[in-house]
């Protein structure tokens, strides 16, 4: 009988850090699409708000958009492993005018020195995109 609880010890040795680091990844990874949805609203909020401006505001919007979207990120985020560069642009299609919003997330460079020699995470990630038709709201 006393074999088998150092049995049972040694299982449990073995395997606790395994379910710990497995339970810890799900919360951490929970937290990250949240905040990665948060930030993706703000980012649709940005288009929004040039999309709507008159066309005589619209290059001043655009750029305290670009602002805003990079201050967000530092006020709303708490795992900072990536720093976010949004670029509105304006796209003509065959439809109009839009803007279109990218955001690049590129690299921080405070992680251990042994993930740079396995680029893990990735150095750049190109994830969030919107397109959002102009409003013709000229000035009259």
């Amino acid at each position: 009988m006393q074999r088998q609880r150092g049995q049972s010890a040694v299982e449990f040795a073995l395997m606790a850090p395994i379910i710990f680091f497995m339970i810890f990844g799900m919360i951490f990874g929970g937290i990250m699409f949240m905040e990665y949805m948060h930030y993706s609203n703000a980012v649709r909020t940005a288009a929004r708000q040039v999309a709507v401006t008159e066309e005589s505001k619209r290059e001043t919007v655009r750029a305290g958009q670009e602002a805003w979207l990079k201050q967000i990120w530092k006020e709303e985020v708490s795992v900072t492993l990536y720093e976010p560069y949004p670029v509105i642009t304006f796209d003509e299609n065959s439809n109009g005018t839009d803007v279109v919003v990218n955001v690049t997330f590129v690299r921080s460079d405070n992680i251990p020195h042994i993930l740079y020699a396995l680029d893990f995470p990735p150095k750049t990630i190109k994830t969030l995109q919107y397109h959002m038709k102009l409003e013709d709201k000229s000035s009259t």
